[in-house]
């Protein structure tokens, strides 16, 4: 009963700051407010063993806002959830694991970039944690959020396609990162600034442009590559690097 209490506090605490500006959640004694809190609890109770983690809000509140039914919202949550359940797991074994995905397309795509991120301690990709942990709820409008869902929902052009638009907002900010001489901290804010500033369609063009070029050449890249972006086998590490 204390981690319900524990996670009914922080659902609580997490609801009342979700999309405060949007009318739809805006105002007190909100009923809009009151579903979406039911929603996050009833997936507590219903997700025991995962329970309610910082950031669900933000997945559960266009939901409901589309739906408008607190029922509907809830089995549509289960479904998205499914989806990102692992990037609430405390081990945060998922989300290490997309960075590395990550830091591996970036060298891929542009070593330059890759190199300086290494060398000012900036390879583990963290500054993009938040990106690929709410899926860029919190650097995009309420409305360019839910066209990006709706394209990752697709799984088109590939699974991973959320990590190339990463690589490609990246690729884009080489030259500011790089000409700036940012250091980690730099990287760090700079990453965190440009919250609100994204152009989505652009990035969304060239992201799909990045898949494109390595779906052209990709019997030559090194077979972990293929793998993350589903493009087949692939050519062995050994054989890539002679």
């Amino acid at each position: 009963m204390n981690v319900i209490y524990s996670d009914c506090l922080l659902c609580k605490k997490d609801v009342a700051r979700t999309d405060r500006s949007m009318e739809f959640f805006s105002g007190d004694d909100n009923p809009n407010l009151t579903m979406l809190q039911n929603v996050l609890m009833t997936y507590v109770m219903y997700n025991f063993d995962l329970g309610y983690v910082q950031g669900m809000s933000d997945f559960a509140s266009p939901l409901l806002y589309v739906m408008e039914n607190e029922v509907d919202t809830f089995w549509c949550f289960v479904e998205l959830m499914k989806k990102v359940q692992r990037n609430f797991e405390k081990d945060q074994a998922a989300i290490k694991l997309q960075m590395y995905q990550l830091r591996d397309l970036v060298m891929i795509v542009n070593p330059q970039l890759a190199n300086y991120l290494e060398s000012h301690q900036s390879d583990d990709m963290y500054f993009c944690f938040r990106w690929v942990l709410v899926w860029f709820k919190r650097e995009l409008s309420f409305v360019d959020t839910c066209k990006l869902w709706e394209v990752l929902w697709t799984g088109q052009p590939c699974p991973n396609f959320l990590l190339l638009i990463c690589v490609a907002i990246l690729d884009g900010q080489m030259n500011v990162i790089i000409d700036n001489k940012f250091g980690l901290t730099e990287i760090l804010k700079h990453v965190n600034d440009l919250s609100m500033h994204l152009v989505l369609d652009d990035i969304l063009t060239a992201a799909e442009a990045i898949f494109h070029q390595l779906s052209a050449s990709q019997d030559k890249l090194p077979a972990h590559i293929c793998d993350y972006l589903n493009l087949g086998e692939g050519v062995s590490l050994m054989t890539f690097s002679v």
